[in-house]
């Protein structure tokens, strides 16, 4: 029997312990159905050296039972239970999580705890996770408790927070260290926002000093328009000498009104007040209405000299801004910027007008401006082949389509479709030493990642995770994706073989754990299944604790009010928002609610996957506005870059996982119907052959 098979047979056998294992301790409700034929054998040593470490009993593992004892003092101080935590500490002092029950401890007592205490234990564990965080938390309670002293001797300087920086210059004025003050002062009041409460004593003594000049109030209210803060500028006016006060609150009254009466700043006399609030108004005025813009500054050229830097930055914006609205104007505009002030960004937005209006020459002439970096991209090799084929350039778009349908992207699969080619997968099979990989993992930061995810603290393992990584170079990337994968953390391989460009381990960077789960409510559901996974791996790279900025969670990224209110339409049982962490009830959430935008969106993946991303409702006003009946076109053209980049990924993440699971290989354009054409009456594209080539 070959070696190969053999070990595949091994692999199964271990993957059969451990649930077998896993279903003993915990019970049959919390885990997944496991399929051990999904098991692809690539890099299996590495997994099943995780598995074997992982299926030891506790009571072989004393490991085992400082962790337990870990998590219960750890939850007992997220919980408020300080005597039990307490209790806890003492018999966890050789662990190798401790230090993160000192700083739970610390933390906790940073207003009385010894200086020299905390500045032991902060440089002892200045390479852990927690410490940055715990010497801002320690330097604001010197600060607000007016220890003045102390602060001055352990503050390293100007820090990364404005709070701190602020109690350093106060205590510098309690202690009569001001000398040099002044500037620094200055910098922390001219900002575009409100600074903190600590920052009030600074600021009294800045205008003791007569350091507050209208200048710097003109400089600071500047800064609030910019960050949009305009009623900021209404208590910075006091400030002012009284000449300039009128134009403070000339600015206001015009950004109130949106700056729609702008061309009656022609009657202004021109000075620096002036040229700042035009110059300004002008490029805001241009984000939300740039046919008023450009007659504003029609109106004002004349008037105002703002400098050629200036404006050519006003003529980028009204430039820019027409073209995303698609405005009849955008030729005319885009010729009155002069090529030294057209970036990257403005040759794009002038290709996609031109991809709106059906002008495919000048599709390829804006390409061809674009910086050579930028041209290369696989977004505009396909247009500027598509272009060509358009114009009856057939010569250069088969060979340029041919070199992207090399290529394993959403372009290099639509390159393949207009070609009728098949689709080029070279999968490479992952290669790390086992050495590299136990190395890796006897490395401080790695381990304590790994042990804070097994307590289940998942925040803070990645933040050390993050930190580990960092120094790696490319092999160490691959072992670092090799342990990931290894201990089940698919989010953490994804993200270390993006960084060190090993992007055909496909195996690794495209895992099939749930693929049972998302198979099972994909038929009942009439879903998809290789469009759910693609869109799940979108969407939190296949992390079961994902947790996004704004709130949303799990596999699916399933916003709580979503969820909610699933749970009423669907008569879905929702106990609150850890459940969405819980890759069953996640994936059961977010296919149902997928299903739920299939039936608004007359079945439609493009626009479904549009509306999952960036709501129903932004996707039906886009479809109103944007005149194209192209899905690749209105893709292209969309306003939110983070939804234009979504769809494409969706899209050619679900064409690999077609591959991955086996099934038939849906071509990415039978996916892409006509936005005027039902779906299910679209002609059906057979699939696609994967082959593996490396030349067209």
């Amino acid at each position: 029997m070959p070696s190969w098979s053999r070990f595949h047979i091994l692999v199964h056998v271990i993957l059969r312990l451990l649930k077998n294992r896993a279903l003993s301790l915990f019970g049959s409700g919390w885990m997944p159905k496991f399929n051990p034929g999904r098991a692809i054998p690539t890099g299996l040593a590495v997994l099943a050296s995780s598995f074997l470490t992982s299926a030891v009993p506790a009571a072989e593992n004393p490991a085992a039972d400082s962790l337990e004892k870990f998590g219960t003092a750890w939850r007992a101080a997220a919980h408020g239970s300080r005597a039990d935590f307490v209790r806890l500490m003492p018999e966890l002092e050789n662990y190798l999580l401790y230090p993160y029950l000192r700083y739970e401890d610390l933390r906790y007592r940073r207003a009385s705890v010894p200086d020299e205490e905390m500045a032991e234990f902060l440089e002892q564990y200045s390479d852990w996770a927690f410490a940055a965080g715990l010497e801002r938390a320690w330097l604001r309670t010197l600060g607000k408790r007016g220890q003045w002293d102390s602060l001055l001797s352990h503050a390293p300087g100007v820090l990364d927070d404005t709070e701190v920086n602020c109690y350093v210059a106060h205590a510098r004025i309690k202690r009569g260290q001001t000398e040099g003050l002044l500037p620094v002062a200055q910098s922390l009041w001219a900002v575009g926002k409100s600074q903190p409460d600590a920052c009030d004593p600074v600021f009294q003594w800045l205008k003791k000093e007569k350091g507050i000049t209208s200048g710097l109030a003109w400089e600071r209210i500047r800064r609030a328009m910019q960050a949009r803060q305009p009623r900021l500028t209404l208590y910075l006016a006091r400030f002012l000498a009284p000449q300039d006060k009128i134009w403070a609150d000339r600015w206001y009254q015009l950004d109130r009104s949106g700056y729609r009466q702008l061309k009656q700043s022609a009657k202004w006399p021109v000075q620096e007040h002036s040229l700042d609030i035009t110059a300004y108004g002008l490029k805001r005025l241009a984000r939300n209405d740039p046919d008023r813009a450009w007659d504003s500054y029609l109106v004002l050229e004349s008037r105002f000299d703002w400098g050629a830097d200036v404006r050519g930055s006003i003529l980028r914006e009204i430039a820019m801004w027409s073209a995303v609205e698609g405005l009849d104007g955008t030729p005319q505009r885009m010729a009155a910027v002069e090529a030294e002030y057209r970036d990257g960004k403005l040759w794009e937005w002038w290709t996609r007008y031109n991809l709106s209006a059906g002008r495919w020459q000048e599709v390829i002439a804006a390409i061809e401006g674009m910086p050579e970096d930028q041209r290369d991209d696989s977004r505009w090799r396909f247009w500027d082949a598509r272009a060509r084929k358009e114009t009856g350039d057939q010569e250069q778009a088969t060979q340029r389509l041919g070199s992207l349908a090399l290529e394993a992207n959403y372009y290099g699969f639509l390159a393949a479709d207009l070609l009728q080619q098949p689709y080029t997968i070279c999968p490479q099979e992952p290669q790390v030493p086992p050495e590299q990989v136990q190395a890796l993992r006897e490395q401080p930061g790695f381990e304590r990642a790994l042990e804070l995810r097994r307590a289940g603290i998942p925040n803070w393992a990645r933040s050390e995770w993050k930190i580990a990584v960092k120094a790696l170079d490319k092999q160490g990337l691959r072992a670092a994706a090799a342990l990931a994968t290894g201990a089940g953390w698919p989010d953490m391989a994804i993200f270390a073989l993006g960084n060190s460009g090993d992007l055909r381990w496909y195996d690794w960077r495209f895992p099939i754990e749930y693929a049972d789960l998302v198979e099972s409510q994909a038929g009942k559901l009439q879903l998809d299944s290789a469009w759910v996974m693609g869109l799940m791996r979108s969407e939190s790279a296949m992390a079961e604790d994902a947790l996004s900025s704004a709130g949303a969670r799990g596999l699916m990224q399933v916003m709580p009010g979503t969820a909610k209110l699933l749970a009423r339409q669907h008569s879905f049982n929702y106990t609150g928002h850890q459940q969405l962490m819980q890759a069953t009830d996640n994936i059961q959430f977010g296919t149902a609610y997928l299903r739920d935008l299939l039936d608004r969106f007359g079945e439609n993946e493009v626009l479904v996957s549009g509306a999952y991303n960036a709501g129903p409702h932004v996707v039906e006003r886009w479809m109103a506005e944007r005149q194209t009946d192209d899905p690749t076109i209105f893709v292209e053209t969309l306003p939110y870059f983070e939804t234009r980049d979504y769809i494409p990924r969706v899209l050619a993440f679900s064409t690999i996982y077609d591959w991955r699971l086996q099934n038939p290989v849906r071509r990415v354009s039978s996916r892409m119907p006509a936005l005027d054409v039902n779906p299910a009456a679209a002609p059906a594209n057979a699939a696609a052959e994967i082959v593996c080539r490396t030349t067209g």
